[in-house]
């Protein structure tokens, strides 16, 4: 019988790991980061680490986004 890894929430991930979940490339995810629409902390040599919690609510936000039904000519 196989093994299975749980996922948790505040398990961290690196920023391709995080970009594979939302669809997006690296530089979107840092893009992301910076702007402050995904939380995220620094090591000591300043890599970026996001908690899959943040990175799953983002995906769910952005998905909602992307579904709802937008009226064309109205500004």
């Amino acid at each position: 019988m196989g093994l299975k890894k749980m996922v948790g929430g505040d398990d961290l991930m690196t920023a391709s790991d995080a970009g594979r979940i939302l669809g997006v490339s690296v530089d979107m995810v840092r893009l992301l980061a910076k702007n402050g629409e995904l939380p995220f902390m620094s090591t000591i040599s300043g890599v970026r680490l996001f908690r899959r919690a943040d990175v799953d609510t983002l995906a769910r936000r952005r998905e909602r986004a992307r579904s709802r039904p937008r009226l064309r000519g109205v500004r």
